[in-house]
């Protein structure tokens, strides 16, 4: 089971690890603060109880603080924090995304190593730009 990322003309497979990798990647380049806070989510996932409550609380504060200082949009925000299993980014969202990513480029294998056609960040980055050209959203199941 993975992830399929797809826009009107593309689409990519991956696990949920090489997600995350993209994910904490597109963290990264919008900022250090919120790249390093997004780390933090790692943590959250190991803690049961109340402590869990205690840590999302005190997560969630701090996401809205470093939004507010830095500026962040909304779509950087949406597509970091939606639900891995599925969700959606509208064009105007994808535009916000792109501004972050389209300077950037790695090497680095999001999807299946085994596939000849193994993602990389360049084809994430056609699908953002293929959803913003055609006016449609980006979308992961």
């Amino acid at each position: 089971m993975g992830i399929t990322i797809e826009s009107k003309n593309y689409s990519i497979d991956m696990g949920y690890c090489g997600f995350n990798r993209l994910r904490q990647k597109i963290a990264e380049l919008t900022g250090k603060e919120i790249g390093e806070h997004y780390k933090e989510l790692d943590k959250g996932m190991f803690i049961i109880g109340m402590e869990k409550e205690v840590f999302f609380k005190k997560y969630n504060k701090k996401i809205s603080e470093l939004e507010e200082e830095f500026k962040i949009p909304h779509g950087i925000l949406d597509f970091l924090y939606a639900s891995d299993c599925e969700g959606e980014i509208t064009s105007a969202k994808c535009k916000q995304i792109y501004e972050i990513i389209k300077d950037y480029d790695d090497n680095i294998l999001y999807g299946y190593c085994g596939r000849k056609d193994c993602a990389k960040f360049a084809d994430f980055k056609r699908i953002v730009k293929d959803s913003i050209d055609n006016k449609c959203s980006m979308a992961w199941i």
